[in-house]
């Protein structure tokens, strides 16, 4: 039987010792468990942020696998701590919203909240949930555990408000979730949101505009402002082999506007 598989997604970054405090208390109680690390350089606590990254994992990972997910601006509050099952891969995470790029408005299989305290280290800091209850947690869930063990079930989860771009005037208005390390800026905006011919949208951001969508980047010149469907289906803005943060003066939370040209 392969080892079990943990995923990482958290805003702590690599420069202290948290992430690999995380990955100590996993191996503690797996030791032959194997960890890969999506990304700790989710922008602090931009839960928005954290749950595109954590969208975007899901479908490379076989069922079965645990995505350790923290990005925790209310660590230490009464907010809960939740384990979901959905699409047989678990999340171990905050009730923040974070999990809700994965669930798209779908409703997972199972939600427990964790909350049983010989599930967890046996000094908790008030300050770093993400190594002392929820990474036991996970390794937990790593061990075969039974998920009934970890607390209650849950009925509800707290979901970020237009993660997913809104209907506005026959188009979408969204806003850009994440800057890639190439520079491109992905947007809110779903591909399957954009219905019939590619080229019959504009996209508006930063002041400037975008006609149609081209179906990759070497389908346009060096240096030309595009927008396409990207791998994880989402629409992002791109500049042919450059920087459209940088050409745009844009980042996280600008606005941008979907729209037909020729609206019926």
């Amino acid at each position: 039987m392969p080892p079990p598989i943990l995923t990482l997604t958290t805003d702590f970054g690599w420069e202290g010792p948290y992430v690999a405090a995380v990955k100590g208390v996993v191996l503690g109680l797996v030791p032959d468990a194997r960890i890969v690390d999506v990304s700790h350089s989710v922008a602090p606590q931009n839960i928005r942020e954290g749950a595109f990254v954590l969208s975007s994992v899901i479908d490379s990972f076989p069922k079965g696998s645990v995505h350790l997910a923290v990005v925790d601006p209310g660590v230490g509050t009464d907010r809960r701590l939740i384990a979901v099952l959905f699409q047989g891969h678990w999340f171990v995470l905050p009730d923040n919203g974070l999990v809700a790029g994965v669930l798209m408005g779908r409703m997972p299989e199972l939600v427990r909240e964790i909350n049983n305290p010989d599930i967890r280290r046996v000094q908790v800091s008030a300050t770093f949930h993400g190594r002392d209850i929820l990474a036991p947690a996970a390794a937990f869930l790593l061990n075969g555990g039974n998920p009934e063990d970890l607390g209650p079930l849950r009925e509800s989860l707290i979901d970020l408000p237009d993660f997913v771009a809104t209907p506005k005037d026959g188009g979408y208005l969204g806003e850009v979730l994440f800057r890639d390390p190439f520079g491109n800026l992905i947007s809110s905006i779903r591909g399957e949101q954009l219905e019939g011919d590619p080229r019959s949208w504009i996209f508006e951001i930063a002041g400037r505009e975008i006609h149609g969508l081209v179906r990759t980047y070497g389908d346009s010149p060096s240096g030309r402002l595009v927008a396409l469907i990207g791998s994880s289906s989402w629409v992002e803005i791109a500049v042919v082999n450059g920087d459209a943060a940088r050409t745009l003066e844009s980042g996280r939370g600008t606005t941008i506007l979907a729209r037909r040209a020729n609206p019926t």
